[in-house]
């Protein structure tokens, strides 16, 4: 059995981007990494539809959007919670979808979570650069208004129903590691970054998490030769200390900086739970000194 799937943007919501695998053996040139901001939820959807944990899906932001589907073919829906609604009725999550006809998706701001991840069987028809189909070199257009996608498929997946829904994101401590330029920051900076619950800025993005302090007391503002230094290479799950606060670098962030690189998030579940934080909800880092 085959057969095609269409999707077509009627709204993109707070924000779609395509995601796969990224680009991840190019940084040398500046090229950003990419890939999903929640790695989990998107290997949830793909796992479901016997796919590669990192094949091409979408990563919706904030809120849902409105999509139509024609054709068939089977979706995964994993991530925030956007009480998505198929034709107006309640739509499963964690759960293969098979559609045979026309529906209208449609997601409204997330009830929990940031970020949900649409899965569709098959091979999208998308154009490539550098061996991704994501934004962000030339060739590649943004997701708005007006925005199609056909993808064929060869092979059912299953019908499976085996995944748990994972439990709303915690509150829980991101869990880090020293970044490099740890051990140089004064003691009283130290302090401040792991004992502060600090606010998920509403201009956070994909490039990364700006980090607002709850606390009305600030350190001393570090001395001028470690508030820049020589730019030097960073990754996503890093922490900056620039002058305005905190930054955790995102999937699409740059790949080398000149702030101090002062935490790095310990694992993928870290991950995954920073970059599902909803706008103005709290983040702290804990400490860890030894692989989980």
């Amino acid at each position: 059995m085959a057969g095609t799937l269409s999707l077509h943007c009627i709204h993109p919501g707070g924000g779609a981007f395509v995601v796969d695998a990224g680009r991840p053996n190019l940084r040398a040139l500046g090229i950003a990494r990419g890939g999903a901001a929640d790695p989990l939820a998107r290997a949830d959807a793909n796992r479901l539809l016997g796919r590669a944990t990192t094949a091409t899906c979408l990563e919706l932001t904030l809120t849902g959007g409105r999509w139509l589907f024609s054709g068939q073919g089977q979706i995964v829906l994993t991530g925030a919670d956007f009480g998505w609604r198929l034709n107006g009725q309640p739509a499963d999550t964690y759960s293969v979808v098979f559609l045979d006809g026309d529906y209208l998706l449609s997601g409204s701001q997330a009830r929990h979570g940031l970020r949900g991840y649409l899965a569709i069987n098959g091979n999208w028809d998308l154009p490539s650069a550098q061996g991704s189909v994501e934004e962000g070199l030339p060739g590649i257009p943004p997701i708005q208004k007006g925005w199609n996608v056909r993808i064929p498929w060869e092979r059912e997946a299953a019908y499976r129903l085996d995944l748990p829904v994972p439990a709303p994101t915690t509150s829980s401590p991101l869990r880090v590691f020293p970044g490099p330029e740890w051990d140089t920051l004064p003691a009283d900076w130290q302090r401040h970054l792991l004992q502060t619950s600090f606010r998920v800025a509403r201009d956070s993005n994909r490039q990364g998490i700006r980090l607002e302090s709850t606390s009305g007391h600030l350190p001393a503002p570090l001395p001028a030769a470690q508030r820049s230094l020589l730019s030097s290479p960073v990754l996503p799950g890093t922490v900056q200390l620039t002058p305005s606060g905190p930054i955790l670098l995102g999937p699409t962030a740059q790949t080398v900086g000149g702030y101090p690189r002062v935490l790095v998030l310990a694992t993928v579940e870290d991950h995954s739970q920073a970059f599902q934080t909803g706008l103005s909800a709290s983040l702290a880092f804990q400490l860890v000194t030894t692989t989980p």
